[in-house]
């Protein structure tokens, strides 16, 4: 009996084999499938990473080409003009009239005869003015009806320019020194001439008065 029954018990070699193989395949099958679905959920992925790419289309502006140069001819010189005589001195010259606010009267300036204070010989030449300008009168004087004078000395330099200009006296004080100052060191002389050559000529003397027109 105990024969027997392992007889019946003991399995036949393919049974075993069978088995065996249905592992296999089975096995075989699971890993194909894990593999296709983790293909899958990777695909997947990328998919939904991956965007679409859009253009922008980008218009350039036209280029405007550049007009063609136009060249120019110079323009010719214009003619110089004449040389113009010096003006001729004027030992009484008056300002022009100004107009003041609340004044019926125009300034004026009167200047005296200048003193000469050298001795010449016939052969030599005195200077001589060319350039006299006259002094403005202060608008403050003259809004105030100020009447006066001023007493200058100076020097005419070997160049007839005025040098050494100083008030030696004045009607009202400091009212019309400065623009007097002023006035006489901006005029001009031919020099004097002594034995052919220019010189200096010192101890000259003005007055220049400041009075304001009543008519």
């Amino acid at each position: 009996m105990n024969g027997q029954f392992l007889a019946e018990q003991s399995p036949r070699p393919y049974q075993t084999l069978n088995k065996v193989l249905l592992s296999f395949i089975g096995a075989c099958a699971v890993t194909f499938a894990a593999f296709a679905f983790m293909q899958h959920l990777i695909s997947q992925d990328l998919e939904f990473k991956q965007s679409p790419i859009t253009y922008t289309p980008v218009f350039l502006p036209e280029v405007k080409q550049d007009s063609p140069v136009e060249t120019k001819r110079p323009l010719p010189p214009p003619p110089k003009p004449a040389p113009k005589a010096p003006p001729k001195p004027t030992l009484n010259a008056e300002v022009p009239p100004m107009a003041f606010n609340g004044l019926g009267s125009a300034p004026i300036v009167e200047t005296g005869p200048i003193q000469m204070g050298s001795s010449m010989q016939p052969s030599d030449m005195q200077a001589t003015p060319i350039v006299r300008v006259e002094p403005r009168y202060p608008v403050t004087a003259a809004r105030d009806g100020t009447q006066g004078w001023v007493e200058l000395h100076f020097t005419i330099s070997e160049t007839g320019t005025v040098i050494d200009a100083r008030v030696a006296n004045a009607e009202p004080k400091r009212v019309f020194n400065r623009e007097a100052l002023k006035a006489l060191k901006r005029w001009k002389y031919r020099p004097q001439i002594i034995n052919g050559q220019p010189q200096p000529m010192p101890g000259q003397k003005v007055v220049l008065e400041f009075k304001l027109d009543q008519n």
